[in-house]
């Protein structure tokens, strides 16, 4: 039983996203805050229907990454053939009153359940780019990378959706939700314009959709 909450298993490990939804090249590891309370859907539990897909951020995640062609459908499958990964600063289910407690402390680089985010490390080092979602995953990332700096950023206002700091690997947005979903699509967009400045994936050519480089 993780020490972090009461579970068996985080629902990392019960689906076993490191078996079935890791990319051969992970081209772009995305960090949200954590996967909702112990009834929300899990973001790697594939929907009856994408197209009445109920998890926003999945929602939000796949058709902006779509519509962008950066990936080739807006499915879980589209996502990990593209080099997509999602995972959680914090892997717990947890309920919306203590995350919203760990967002407050995380704006204060203080969230005490990212203080030793082990469970990203290797994912962080192998990444070419990383989409930052949220202060608790700017938390959980700035204490495992000594270059993202714990300064206080205001991620609702400009220069956000954007990279870190010129040459940075790292994009900082908002985390998805209800009340900023109708955004989401040009976040995406903004996180293109990101990943091709870095090469990460080939502009169209020739009106194909060959996505990667």
């Amino acid at each position: 039983m993780p020490a972090c909450c009461d579970a068996v298993l985080h629902p990392w490990d019960r689906h076993e996203v490191q078996q079935r939804w890791l990319p051969g090249t992970l081209r772009c590891l995305i960090i949200g805050e954590n996967p909702g309370d112990t009834d929300s859907q899990y973001f790697y539990a594939p929907p009856q229907s994408y197209a009445r897909d109920r998890v926003i951020v999945r929602r939000c995640l796949l058709r902006g990454l779509c519509a962008q062609k950066l990936i080739s459908e807006a499915t879980l499958e589209g996502f990990r053939n593209a080099g997509f990964l999602f995972d959680h600063a914090i892997r717990c289910p947890l309920s919306q009153i203590v995350v919203k407690a760990e967002r407050q402390a995380a704006r204060r680089y203080a969230s005490p359940r990212v203080e030793e985010p082990v469970h990203l490390l290797a994912s962080l080092s192998q990444a070419v780019v990383v989409w930052v979602m949220g202060h608790i995953a700017c938390n959980a990332v700035a204490n495992a990378c000594v270059s993202f700096p714990k300064e206080r950023r205001f991620i609702s206002k400009p220069p956000y959706p954007g990279e870190l700091e010129t040459g940075s690997k790292f994009f900082v947005s908002e985390y998805f939700t209800r009340w900023n979903q109708s955004e989401s699509l040009g976040i995406c967009r903004a996180l293109k314009r990101f990943a091709l400045e870095r090469c990460v994936f080939a502009q169209e050519q020739g009106g194909r959709n060959g996505f990667l480089v």
